[in-house]
């Protein structure tokens, strides 16, 4: 017990340095649902079934968040509202409490995001696994009709050393779904990266 206690000031202390992490307290029986929905950010709601996990042998929950906004502060009625989505990965340090830090945004892309899958799988040349998402937009255009998907892999080795999380771009750029979509000049494309099954294939192959 002396030793976790240890650890939780020594984080602490490094979160005061570094200003990324937060520490957070979970309530006594509250689930991880209740724990997330208490935890989220002023004006959002959750858009996924809250994970909880054990990451790379730490006991984790992450949690994803609608998020509306406007291009403008202005107090405009007619003003359009956009959507992205932000997460958080809270990891035990000791009983009932966590680190907290955050992921994304998941922005709009000609539609409003939304969460397809949440994974793990190794994504680069280390064991520990990664954290994946695909997200998708529908697509709803003159030119063109149909859904547009995107893969985001996530680092976690950072959360032990600065405590935050590092989009992997080039690998998440390898694994991106594109637009499974129809065009008025009557072309067609079928995305080959919308499922967890298609992209663990597709790291195997990559060799990870």
């Amino acid at each position: 017990m002396r030793q976790n206690s240890t650890l939780i000031i020594l984080l602490l202390w490094t979160a005061l340095s570094f200003g990324q992490m937060q520490l957070i307290a979970r309530n006594a029986e509250e689930t991880a649902a209740q724990f997330a929905e208490r935890q989220k950010p002023k004006n959002a709601t959750l858009t996924h079934n809250v994970i909880e996990a054990l990451w790379n042998g730490n006991s984790t929950i992450i949690s994803l968040y609608d998020l509306p906004y406007k291009l403008s502060l202005e107090n405009d009625p007619d003003q359009q509202t956009y959507h992205k989505i932000i997460g958080f990965v809270f990891s035990e340090l000791d009983k009932n409490t966590y680190s907290k830090v955050t992921f994304g945004p998941i922005d709009t892309e000609g539609g409003s995001p939304s969460i397809e899958t949440v994974f793990f799988a190794n994504a680069d040349n280390d064991k520990a696994k990664e954290l994946l998402l695909i997200a998708s937009w529908e697509q709803r255009h003159f030119e063109v009709n149909g859904t547009l998907y995107g893969t985001y892999v996530f680092d976690n080795e950072t959360i032990e050393k600065s405590f935050d999380l590092k989009l992997l771009e080039e690998i998440s750029k390898k694994l991106d779904g594109g637009c499974e979509c129809t065009w008025s000049d009557g072309t067609s494309k079928k995305s080959r990266f919308k499922t967890a099954a298609a992209v663990k294939k597709e790291l195997v192959k990559l060799g990870y």
